[in-house]
């Protein structure tokens, strides 16, 4: 009887010892995300018309989870790390002529990207049964599949080409910044639920060049009629991460 009421109440110290001495922890999250392109379009290219425009088309919903590991270096810093699925998308829409015709275009990309964070998170001691965290690194994003869907309207009439296989107009590499922030909410000693907001700002261009270099000439051709401008667009993404950390 003593042994038992001794080892009851030894037990909690043993449970915060072996949380202490972990040194790994794995998971899984899901994270729906709104995503969108920042459109950066070279206007000094003389060939285009001054009636040419191209915006932003605003927020987009998409969907990002995978895998997550932590490596805790102390109570209060860790090394994340994971394999992101990616799932974002992103719309571009403009005005431009033809000749003496002026039309409206949309451009959409969908594109699936296999994503490999490393962030720095310090978190605060546990207060109660919650730990408030900051998250901070970088990823690297790498093309695994892209579809677009490009329409034009002439007065009325649209225009739409689709094409499943869009690695021609998106870019294989994706780097971005990471910058975040939420909180973890321990269930037992080594299971926690994780919430956070995290801010995906992409570093390089996701959009290929969309002029084209004719062999034998050595003149440049657009991929299609209304993309004859030199085309830049980096996609953002703002992300709802929740998770289990064991």
């Amino acid at each position: 009887m003593k042994k038992l009421l001794i080892v009851i109440l030894l037990s909690p110290f043993v449970l915060q010892a072996q949380e202490t001495n972990r040194k790994i922890r794995f998971g899984m999250k899901i994270a729906p995300l709104f995503s969108w392109i920042k459109q950066d379009f070279d206007l000094n290219n003389t060939s285009i018309s001054d009636d040419f425009a191209v915006d932003g088309g605003g927020l987009r919903l998409g969907f990002n989870w995978g895998p997550q590991l932590e490596i805790i270096l102390n109570e209060t810093f860790l090394i994340s790390t994971g394999v992101d699925i990616n799932y974002s998308t992103g719309k571009l829409t403009g005005r431009a002529s033809r000749g003496l015709i002026n039309y409206d275009f949309n451009q959409v990309y969908k594109m699936r990207f296999i994503e490999l964070p490393l962030m720095i998170k310090g978190r605060t001691k546990e207060i109660g049964h919650l730990r408030y965290f900051m998250s901070f690194g970088l990823s690297a994003g790498f093309r695994y599949k892209a579809n677009t869907e490009f329409s034009e309207e002439f007065g009325g009439n649209e225009i739409t080409t689709t094409n499943s296989n869009s690695d021609a107009y998106i870019n294989l590499f994706r780097g971005a910044l990471l910058v975040g922030g939420g909180v973890e909410y321990n269930i037992s000693a080594n299971t926690s639920l994780v919430a956070s907001i995290v801010f995906n700002n992409g570093l390089t261009n996701t959009l290929k060049d969309q002029q084209k270099v004719e062999q034998t000439t050595g003149t440049l051709y657009p991929l299609d009629d209304f993309n004859f401008v030199r085309e830049r667009g980096i996609t953002n993404h703002m992300m709802l991460n929740v998770g289990i950390l064991f």
